[in-house]
């Protein structure tokens, strides 16, 4: 039985029974102090809760493993080369896993300054539009208007130049129309002001004093003169971009419905080939 007791204890830094309380202590320990953590991240409204719980989990098992190796004779001198020699781990890392690494602290970055979050709206500047759908500590994931999954690595949407739709409290878009020179041009600008405030998802954004001074709430203007025509632009505003892109197309055949009524002309081009 000494024999054994000896045996046993020539494993660890301590006596045999020393180390098993040491371990126990600490898996208690880490294991009370995880739950604790975690109940403190879930009494708070967050949209990265889950990633925040993994960094959580995932820092105090490492801790956990370093600590129960510690109690190890033959383990303690690695161990503490890892702790005391962070900075060729850190070369030896960053070498092997530069992309990982590199994602993972881009997920982090995106955790803590919040550029975007779950359900936002974003552009990137490749052309991508979507809305966010997860982000972990390795990629986001975003979906498309053609309803498809993207996973992007972290790294690099934390590169990219983002436009985050969603962030505004509201949205603005602008409605470009042409008329003919020949058409009534102030009947086409108060037949597309009146259309854009009749409509149900148009914002109307005026203070009230604007609207005590009588300021309009849509403003038409005339834009340019073109081959065909004169362009007239007038800014709206609404909920999303969404609402904003139905708007839009609901503005265009109202209006050129009360166009057609008016005999006001959409012109369009137009090519005069003459015959000798």
């Amino acid at each position: 039985m000494q024999q054994i007791s000896t045996m046993l204890n020539s494993f660890f830094m301590t006596t045999f029974i020393d180390a098993l309380l040491t371990m126990l202590f600490l898996f208690l320990l880490i294991t009370l102090l995880k739950k604790l953590l975690i109940h403190i991240v879930l009494k708070y409204e967050n949209d990265n809760q889950q990633i925040i719980i993994k960094l959580i989990k995932i820092g105090l098992n490492i801790v956990l493993i370093l600590g129960i190796c510690y109690q190890f004779t033959a383990l303690k001198e690695i161990v503490k080369t890892l702790l005391t020699g962070g900075g060729v781990l850190a070369l030896v890392l960053g070498l092997a896993a530069q992309e990982a690494v590199g994602n993972l602290v881009s997920g982090m970055m995106i955790l803590f300054f919040k550029p975007f979050k779950v359900g936002d709206l974003i552009k990137t500047n490749n052309g991508l539009v979507g809305t966010v759908l997860d982000i972990s500590l390795r990629h986001t994931v975003i979906k498309t208007y053609e309803n498809t999954q993207i996973m992007i690595p972290n790294s690099e949407i934390n590169k990219a130049t983002l436009e985050n739709v969603t962030a505004a409290d509201f949205k603005g878009d602008f409605l470009i129309l042409q008329i003919s020179y020949e058409s009534d041009l102030d009947l086409a600008i108060s037949i597309i002001a009146e259309e854009i405030m009749k409509h149900p998802d148009f914002l109307d954004l005026r203070s009230a004093a604007e609207k005590t001074d009588g300021i309009p709430a849509v403003k038409v203007r005339c834009t340019n003169f073109l081959d065909s025509g004169i362009e007239l632009k007038a800014a709206l505003q609404s909920r999303s971009s969404a609402v904003g892109y139905a708007m839009l197309s609901d503005l265009r055949i109202s209006i050129k419905k009360r166009f057609d009524e008016a005999g006001i002309v959409i012109p369009y081009p137009q090519v005069v080939i003459h015959q000798n």
